[in-house]
C-alpha cells in the first residue's frame, strides 16, 4: 500500500476478482508458477496513485501471555505481553497502474484485466492454519490512495510442499518401538509391561500404519482399556520479545481397544489409514513445525497410574517405493484399503491421493489374540462364556478411579 495505514477499505463501486489459470481451486505445489488474471470492475472513474498487486508467502505466530515485569512505579507485576514471530518466503510487487511515488491519476470506469505470474520457491512450506499461527499465501490487489484508506482485495491460495520419503529411505524403513514397565502396590506385585511398535517410520497419505501392541500383564491389576491416537503436533515459536513456544495437538484418528485381565498376555494389531494431511516439517519453516506420532494411553484398573507410550512417525507427500515393503505388509495394507485380488499396479492408489473413506472415519480393524508363548493358568471348559482376557476379573471389583479426579 501507499502508506503504512492501520485500516483498509473496500468499496461497493469496485469489484475485484482473482482468476487462476487452469486452477479454479487455487491449489499449487512448491516450485509451481502461480499465474492468472486480475479483473477489476469500476462503476465510475476512480482516482488513485496506483493499482498494485502483491503476491507473498509467509508464516506468522502470535499469542498473549502474562509476563512478570516492572510497572511504572518499579514494582514487579504480571503484564500482558504479545508474543510474535514472522518468516517470509517470497514476495513480489507489480504496479498495473501508476506507482508508489507517482501523482494521483484517474482510472476510467469499466472492466480492467491484468495478467500476473509468480514462481513459488521449491523450499516453500505447506499452508497451515492453527490456534497460535499460520502459514499463508496471498494474492492482494490494492488501489492506493495517499489521501484516504486504500481499497484492498485479497485472495488466498494453498501450497503443498514436496516431501519424498525416498530421499532418506534407510531411516524411513526403520521400525519404531516403545516399551514401558509399571509396578503397583509399591512394587509388591509383578509388573505390567506394554510394548508398541510399527514396522517402519515413514508413511504417506493413502498408506496404512500397522501398530502392534503387546501387553504382558504379570501384575494383579486388570487393564481396563488402551486408547490409540494418531495425531499431528504443531509447534508454534515466537521471536519477540523472547523465544517461546506453544503446542497444538490435532487427533487424526482415535480408537480404544479391549481389556486385558491380570496375569494374562495379549497382542493387539491396529491398522490406521492415513488421510490427506500436510507432511512432517521441521526445516522449511523455523517458527511453525509439524510432527506426527502414535500415542498409546494404557489405563490400569484401581490405579491412578497411566502409562503413555509414543511412536514418532514421519509423514511425507510421496511414499516409499512399494518394492521396499515386505509382501505381508503390502497384503495387509491392501486389505485395509478394501483392495482385493492379486497384488499389482491395477487398483493401487497414487502417492498423494486421499484415502477412500467417509468423513466419519474407518471402523476399527483391531484384533486381539494370545501370544504364542503364553500358557493359560487353568484349562477353560468349551462351554465357558467368559472371554479369555476377562478370566480372573470377577472376584474383586472395587470402584475404578475416575480419570478426571
Amino acid at each position: 500500500m501507499g502508506k503504512d495505514k492501520t485500516k483498509n477499505k473496500s468499496s461497493k463501486h469496485i469489484k475485484c476478482d482473482v482468476q487462476f489459470d487452469d486452477n479454479p481451486q487455487g491449489i499449487f505445489r512448491a516450485g509451481d508458477t502461480v499465474s492468472g488474471t486480475i479483473e477489476i470492475q469500476l462503476e465510475k472513474p476512480k482516482k488513485c496513485r496506483g493499482i498494485a498487486l502483491r503476491i507473498n508467502g509467509f508464516a506468522s505466530t502470535s499469542w498473549h501471555a502474562k509476563v512478570k515485569g516492572p510497572d511504572d512505579k518499579g514494582k514487579t507485576k504480571n503484564k500482558k505481553t504479545n508474543f510474535n514471530g514472522r518468516e517470509d518466503y517470497f514476495g513480489s510487487i507489480t504496479y498495473f497502474v501508476g506507482s508508489d511515488v507517482g501523482n494521483p491519476l484517474e482510472v476510467p470506469a469499466g472492466v480492467h484485466r491484468y495478467p500476473f505470474s509468480c514462481v513459488i520457491p521449491q523450499t516453500a512450506p505447506s499452508s497451515k492454519e492453527g490456534k497460535y499461527g499460520h502459514i499463508r499465501y496471498v494474492v492482494k490487489v490494492s488501489l492506493e490512495r495517499p489521501w484516504k484508506y486504500d481499497h484492498v482485495f485479497q485472495v488466498p491460495f494453498l501450497v503443498k510442499s514436496h516431501a519424498d520419503l525416498s530421499v532418506a529411505q534407510d531411516r524411513m524403513l526403520l521400525p519404531t518401538k516403545a516399551e514401558m514397565v509399571q509396578s503397583f502396590y509399591f512394587g509388591l506385585t509383578d509388573p505390567l509391561i506394554v510394548t508398541a511398535s510399527t514396522p517402519r517410520t515413514g508413511y504417506a497419505p493413502g498408506e496404512v500404519i500397522e501398530v502392534t501392541i503387546h501387553v504382558n500383564n504379570q501384575s494383579s491389576v486388570d487393564v481396563r482399556g488402551i486408547t490409540i491416537k494418531f495425531q499431528r503436533i504443531d509447534t508454534f515459536i515466537s521471536q519477540v520479545p523472547v523465544v517461546q513456544q506453544h503446542l497444538e495437538h490435532t487427533v487424526m484418528e482415535e480408537r480404544t481397544i479391549g481389556r486385558v485381565a491380570r496375569r494374562n498376555d495379549a497382542v493387539f494389531e491396529e491398522n490406521i489409514l492415513i488421510g490427506s494431511t500436510v507432511p512432517s516439517d521441521d526445516e522449511r519453516c523455523k517458527i511453525i513445525q509439524t510432527r506426527y506420532e502414535v500415542e498409546l494411553l494404557v489405563r490400569p484398573v484401581r490405579s491412578r497410574k497411566k502409562m503413555i507410550l509414543t511412536l514418532p512417525l514421519v509423514i511425507g507427500s510421496v511414499g516409499l517405493p512399494s518394492t521396499l515393503y515386505p509382501m505381508q505388509m503390502l497384503a495387509k495394507e491392501r486389505a485395509a484399503l478394501g483392495m482385493d485380488g492379486p497384488m499389482g499396479v491395477e487398483g493401487a492408489l497414487p502417492p498423494e491421493s486421499p484415502p477412500p473413506y467417509p468423513d466419519d472415519g474407518q471402523p476399527s480393524t483391531s484384533r486381539a489374540f494370545l501370544a504364542e508363548d503364553s500358557t493359560p493358568t487353568a484349562p477353560v471348559p468349551d462351554d465357558a462364556k467368559e472371554h479369555e482376557f476377562e478370566k480372573g476379573s470377577e472376584p474383586y471389583t472395587p470402584r475404578d478411579f475416575d480419570e478426571n479426579e
